[in-house]
């Protein structure tokens, strides 16, 4: 059972008051997985899509959010490997970049493989399956430039994956590692967007946590297949994507895409369109009952960094798997902290 899927498939950089998205195509994609009972455990199909989600992870062993880590982690290796075997140091060097960025980049690749080790090792003295590399496609990943893009998207999307995660870890024993790994992708993710990017080094005070499905929405974007053999993890299934046009910006008018037959609601009018950010959710209204169009909040209303947009069912309650319908859609809103506007939202 598959669905449609947006993909990577060219990147777009704008002002300071533009975004830019990962970039996406279409096709389809087939994850499988054992179950904790003998059917497909986790998927991205529409079948189960349209399913009511429920927010409770209370059921969640640690193993499966381990393994749900590990998978993560296979993934950025995956990337990093594929990467760097494809760009070399004289490419690295003709986009303009210096011979430390890639370096540093090795490095990177590195501590990914040592969070794999880990991992590994803990389920193994935990006597658990191990979840094993999945196969990818980041086809987006077409020069120096949209890898370096993407990387810092996976550094991002991995430490709001750890700080969601986190709390689903029964044994309080694991946390230090938990958090070492969520303060290495962090420092990744800021090394990426400032020295390497020029662009803003954080969103603000805080990561947005994600929920484990939430993550594999964005992660499914780049898994083709899974081997059947695999273990469950945290993550049950892919929400619907969001489609967002590069021309999004903060208080512009934008037209959004999705499928409304692949979600779960029934109504148009029941949706509304969510927004989080280092600073709070910020929840909009579609600006009319037949179309797909929303204004984005303004830099001023919190439209800053990292953003992840969801479509949700409740502007009542915090965004769970229980309100969110599809996405996320993860944007970078690059801001200039010396721009006076922006010193007005972090005053001293």
């Amino acid at each position: 059972m598959m669905k449609s899927a947006l993909f990577l498939s060219a990147l777009a950089f704008f002002s300071s008051t533009k975004a830019y998205t990962i970039p996406q195509s279409k096709r389809t994609i087939d994850i499988v997985g054992k179950s904790r009972g003998s059917a497909s455990h986790y998927s991205s199909s529409s079948s189960s899509s349209s399913s009511s989600y429920s927010s409770d992870y209370s059921s969640i062993t640690d193993a499966e959010v381990l393994n749900y880590a590990l998978t993560l982690e296979h993934l950025e290796v995956a990337f990093y490997t594929q990467g760097l075997a494809n760009f070399s140091a004289d490419a690295f060097a003709a986009a303009g970049f210096a011979a430390a960025v890639r370096a540093n980049y090795d490095e990177i690749l590195s501590h990914e493989e040592t969070h794999i080790t880990l991992l590994q090792s803990v389920l193994e003295e935990m006597g658990a399956d191990i979840v094993q590399e999945c196969t990818y496609d980041f086809s987006g990943s077409v020069d120096v430039a949209s890898f370096i893009a993407m990387s810092a998207a996976f550094e991002t999307v991995g430490a709001s994956a750890y700080s969601g995660a986190s709390e689903l870890l029964s044994d309080r024993e694991l946390l230090p590692a938990a958090s070492s790994i969520l303060s290495t992708e962090a420092r990744q993710s800021t090394w990426i967007q400032s020295t390497v990017q020029h662009l803003n080094p954080w969103s603000g005070a805080f990561e947005v946590p994600l929920t484990p499905n939430q993550i594999f929405t964005i992660a499914s974007n780049f898994i083709v297949t899974c081997p059947s053999s695999n273990p469950p993890i945290a993550a049950t299934h892919a929400f619907p994507p969001i489609g967002i046009p590069t021309t999004a910006a903060p208080g512009a008018s934008v037209q959004l895409s999705f499928d409304l037959n692949e979600t779960s609601a029934s109504d148009f009018s029941e949706l509304f369109v969510a927004f989080l950010t280092s600073n709070g959710t910020i929840f909009e209204q579609f600006s009319s009952s037949d179309s797909y169009n929303v204004t984005f909040p303004t830099q001023e209303e919190g439209l800053l960094g990292t953003v992840f947009v969801l479509i949700v069912n409740s502007t009542t309650e915090a965004v769970t798997d229980a309100t969110t319908v599809a996405g996320p859609t993860p944007l970078m809103f690059p801001f200039n902290a010396t721009d006076p506007q922006i010193e007005a939202l972090f005053p001293n």
